[in-house]
Formats: structure tokens, sequence, C-alpha cells
């Protein structure tokens, strides 16, 4: 059945491209956000070829302050609670025998609110699709002005997206996974304000409620559905208009 061959095949290359994004790298760090003096925890993973790799001491660092030397556990993942003294976009470095690899911590201020921004459908158009949709960088710029950007994704992985993003010039930001409306949660547990969610038609559903601003890229009755950047702009009352990309 064609059908079935094709999901099967769309299967295949997310499975690769998930594969693809950790099998190169011995340690992993991951993206975090804050609040200025709240704690939240930092996590890393150590790996073999294939397997995790538990046991295994990890430098971390942050903003080029040496924090601690920690021991992961038979899973791989290894955890430190940090508390950030100042707000900004700071840098996670881990250091692992010869390994030496960095993630993004955003600190945020108590009032600051945050416009989660999906990837693969909000900038990409989907998981598989390489190019920028139109007007998204100019319009991750204004946002970026009045509120604060984290971007989120479900298929690919965080490096990944991290060299695409870099790679088209956007924003530099916090980079996290999005599973459910655990995501949300967890978030407004680390006292996060999410004033707006520009995602797939899941997300907004799973959204729906946690705050009013909803917008997709996809057919939704959870959420306004756009056609373009603009109306997100429009919507949230930002006035300079993006330029084409």
């Amino acid at each position: 059945m064609p059908g079935i061959k094709i999901a099967i095949a769309l299967s295949l290359v997310t499975v690769s491209v998930l594969i693809s994004d950790i099998s190169d790298a011995a340690i992993i760090v991951f993206d975090r956000a804050a609040v200025i003096n709240q704690p939240v925890q930092l996590a890393v993973r150590t790996r073999g070829r294939i397997m995790p790799k538990g046991g295994q001491l990890v430098v971390l660092s942050v903003g080029g302050v040496r924090l601690k030397q920690i021991l992961t556990g038979g899973d791989g993942y290894g955890y430190l609670m940090y508390t950030p003294s100042e707000i900004g976009l700071k840098t996670i470095a881990a250091d692992y025998e010869d390994e030496h690899e960095s993630a993004r911590l955003l600190v945020l201020s108590a009032h600051q609110q945050v416009i989660l921004v999906d990837v693969e459908t909000a900038l990409r158009g989907s998981a598989f699709t390489p190019r920028l949709r139109e007007g998204s960088r100019r319009a991750i710029e204004l946002l970026n002005r009045m509120y604060r950007v984290i971007y989120i994704y479900t298929h690919t992985g965080l490096s990944l997206n991290r060299q695409w993003l870099n790679s088209n010039g956007l924003p530099d930001s916090a980079i996290l996974p999005w599973s459910n409306a655990a995501a949300i949660r967890k978030l407004e547990r680390l006292g996060i304000r999410i004033h707006a969610i520009v995602g797939s038609a899941g997300q907004l559903k799973a959204a729906d409620k946690a705050f009013p601003q909803r917008f997709s890229f996809e057919e939704t009755r959870d959420g306004l559905q756009i056609d373009s950047w603009a109306d997100v702009l429009e919507a949230l009352e930002i006035k300079d208009a993006p330029a084409s990309d």
C-alpha cells in the first residue's frame, strides 16, 4: 500500500535523524531555561558508541565559571542544581575526558514573558523541510524585542536544530524538547511566564487554556490559524512588519 510505505519511510527518516543527532557525541549537554535567583537542574548524558555510558566524571561550567565535577548514573545522565544570579543567555560547558560540549542556559527576569516557537512547523514548515519559512528571521527578531523567544522541537534533535538555526541566521536562544502539555507545566513550575506559542496543531491543543495566545500555520481549532508571520505580529500588536527573508 503506497500510504503505508510512505509512513514507514518517514518513520525511518525520523529515527535516522534522531540517531545521527547524538551518535557522534560522547557527551550531550541539554539546553535549559530559568528565572534569575531560582534553581534550575542542569543535565548531561555520557554515552559509548551505541549505549549510554554511566559512572563517568564530568566537569560543568556556566559562563566560563567552573561549578562542579559530577558523576553520571547508570543511565548516563548526570545532574546539577544551579541558581543563576544574572539574566541573559549563558553557555553551559561540559568537559568529559577529551570531549568539550556546550549548550545554552537562558536566564529570564521574574517578569519577562516568553514566546514558544516550534522550529519544525513555525520556522521550517515541517521536520523534513530544509528551507526557512518566509519572514521568520525578521519576526523572531521583533518578538525578541518585547518578549523572549524559546525554540521547541518534537522530532529532530537538539544539535541538528542548533545547526539549522545558526545557518539561517536566527537569534540564539534555548532549544527545548516538546512532548506534551507536561513541557508547559515544567516551564511554569520554574516560574517562566509563557505568553504565546507558535507551533503545530497538536502543540496548540496541548497548550489549550494554559495561555490565550496560540498560533499555527496548520489547520487548528485550538488557536488562530495563520498564513504568515505578519499575522502573529499583528495579533501581538507588534507594529514593525517583517521583511522578506
